[in-house]
């Protein structure tokens, strides 16, 4: 009798051709799933914009030439002979440069002179004549002149005396006693000019009536700035940031004597 030759089982072939099959697609499948992912988490979410921050530090000096500043000293003539440097940190090295091509610098040289005389002048010569005295007072000139320096910004000026160029606000006559601080992009004024209202921050929103220069905004912590409405547009609607464009580190000296 002839052998019988053993057949291959039917199916064999065409069962490993559909599970390569099914093994492509898997893998095909997965890697979409991948790819979809990877298109979600780089594309999909927005990218993050960087806060800016304080530079520094820098120098900036106060005065061209040597300041003289009579003490309160009844029985005679003391005074104190300054010139002072201020070490500071700004969103832009150039702030001051800015200022001054806005003709802002000869305003705010007159206030920061003004400020010194006034200070001085209040200063016996016991009270300024130690190092220790000296480094008090240098203090007091820092804070002093940090809001004159550095006074709060409404919107995008570069002058801080400037209206906003969209809502025509302006820091009011008394900005310069504006306990708010902060910085530039730390704080958001809100504007809704048709219904005339000002908030900042969390605060409570403020009514106006377009004629105030010298209005109050106050915040949820108590902090407030002052507003000139004057120029404002009542078809503005949106968010100013408003506070400081950088801050004093410390006063410098170049001459410091008592006479």
């Amino acid at each position: 009798m002839a052998e019988e030759k053993e057949q291959p089982e039917k199916g064999t072939k065409e069962n490993t051709e559909k599970k390569s099959k099914k093994g492509f697609l898997l893998s095909g499948g997965m890697a979409g799933l991948v790819g979809i992912a990877y298109f979600g988490a780089t594309m999909g979410t927005p990218a993050l914009v960087p806060v800016p921050q304080l530079q520094g530090p820098n120098v900036l000096s106060l005065m061209d030439d040597t300041l003289q500043v009579n003490l309160a000293v009844p029985e005679g003539n003391t005074y104190m002979l300054m010139k002072l440097n201020a070490e500071f940190d700004a969103y832009d090295a150039a702030y001051f440069s800015s200022r001054n091509a806005e003709d802002d610098g000869a305003h705010f040289n007159s206030l920061i002179k003004h400020r010194l005389i006034s200070m001085g002048q209040t200063k016996t010569k016991e009270m300024v004549q130690s190092s220790e005295s000296q480094q008090a007072f240098l203090l007091e000139i820092r804070d002093g002149l940090d809001p004159i320096l550095f006074p709060v910004h409404i919107g995008d000026t570069t002058n801080p005396y400037a209206p906003d160029s969209g809502s025509g606000l302006k820091p009011g006559d008394s900005t310069i006693r504006a306990n708010l601080r902060g910085r530039f992009e730390d704080h958001t004024l809100y504007v809704d000019g048709p219904a005339k209202t000002l908030r900042l921050d969390k605060g409570d929103s403020v009514g106006f009536n377009g004629n105030e220069i010298d209005l109050m905004v106050t915040n949820q912590n108590g902090k407030f700035i002052y507003l000139n409405v004057t120029e404002a547009n009542i078809n503005f609607v949106g968010e100013l940031k408003v506070g400081v464009r950088g801050r004093i580190r410390q006063i410098l000296t170049e001459t410091f004597l008592v006479q």
